[in-house]
């Protein structure tokens, strides 16, 4: 009976793994439609992401960081996409559609100055992508956005802001480098005995990811009940801003991946993924209200492409995989 309820709890954490492209779409549909429901978790939700951080770093070998740093040259190519490339792309294209003093090229330029998200870490981790690579890439990118956030602002969009750097990096360190490091220990301790808890504890990141993408949804529910063609306007330009993100993640990743599928994956969803909740905070703090939409828009956008993004992922190596070797990457 206790065998038959573990592989049914394993089977689970396979379930919602296979139909991520249909649970975390739901699970924003529910928290920009019932945000009152979600308010108490709120507070929970720094804590319920670094679980799953240390969940999904179960496996880190600190050997596998000590490679991405000998190799930095994948690393510095994520880091000058997302801070210097695509910033420059988004204020270019933005200030051809709205014009190059608009609020609204603020907020898009924000949403694409903030750092790498933590849940960067969460979508590698469930497709079985290199975490060092993603670790790595999310701190380094961490670090320099107190630099490199009010720089870009300062030469895109002529803004002057100061913000609590200390309480980011705070912030980051408690959903992302502590849980990390403290899986990495746990690894070197036993000898990487520890890394056998990782397939019994999937279950528990798959379920608590649509609570995690809901709660975050909430605070696009204002924006939903008062729609109008400006909005619409920015969330289609803010859709194909995210797309284009995981494109050229895809092919960056492609190009200096090689044959490592799961560096393949890491590079992708680091070049994809923003600090959305970075850019809500400034945006609230030091600009009108009409800047925070294109900064928070990116919520459920990039959770719902990060999961069809996974699944093209597996489905590009799994085509690419030699007949005689395992099929592609399935989260487990």
């Amino acid at each position: 009976m206790e065998h038959r309820g573990y592989e049914t709890w394993l089977a689970l954490g396979d379930w919602i793994g296979s139909h991520l492209t249909l649970i975390v779409p739901a699970g924003v549909a529910i928290g920009m439609l019932c945000p009152r429901a979600l308010l108490p978790i709120k507070p929970a939700i720094p804590t319920l992401f670094a679980i799953m951080t240390f969940q999904n770093s179960l496996k880190n070998d600190p050997s596998s960081l000590r490679r991405v740093l000998h190799r930095p040259g994948v690393l510095a190519a994520i880091l000058a996409w997302v801070h210097v490339v695509a910033p420059l792309i988004t204020w270019a294209i933005a200030s051809a559609v709205f014009g190059p003093n608009s609020n609204t090229v603020a907020g898009v330029v924000l949403e694409y100055a903030v750092p790498i998200g933590a849940s960067t870490v969460m979508w590698v981790g469930m497709f079985e992508g290199e975490i060092a690579l993603a670790l790595s890439a999310l701190l380094a990118s961490t670090l320099v956005s107190p630099f490199s956030i009010p720089l870009t602002l300062k030469l895109l969009v002529g803004a002057t802001i100061a913000f609590d750097s200390a309480q980011m990096m705070a912030s980051m360190a408690y959903m992302v480098a502590i849980p990390a490091l403290a899986a990495t220990v746990a690894y070197v301790l036993t000898r990487g005995q520890s890394a056998r808890l990782h397939r019994p504890t999937v279950p528990v990141s798959r379920l608590l990811l649509p609570v995690i993408v809901a709660t975050n949804a909430t605070g696009l529910a204002d924006y939903v009940r008062r729609p109008s063609l400006h909005l619409f306007q920015i969330l289609v330009l803010m859709l194909a801003f995210a797309i284009a993100s995981f494109v050229v993640g895809m092919l960056l990743a492609r190009r200096l991946s090689g044959d490592k599928r799961d560096r393949f994956v890491a590079t992708s969803f680091c070049c994809g993924i923003r600090n959305v909740s970075v850019g809500a905070v400034l945006a609230s703090s030091y600009f009108s209200p009409e800047v925070m939409f294109p900064a928070i828009i990116g919520t459920p956008f990039q959770q719902v492409l990060a999961a069809l993004f996974g699944r093209m992922m597996q489905h590009v190596l799994e085509m690419e995989a030699p007949t005689d070797s395992p099929a592609g990457i399935i989260p487990r």
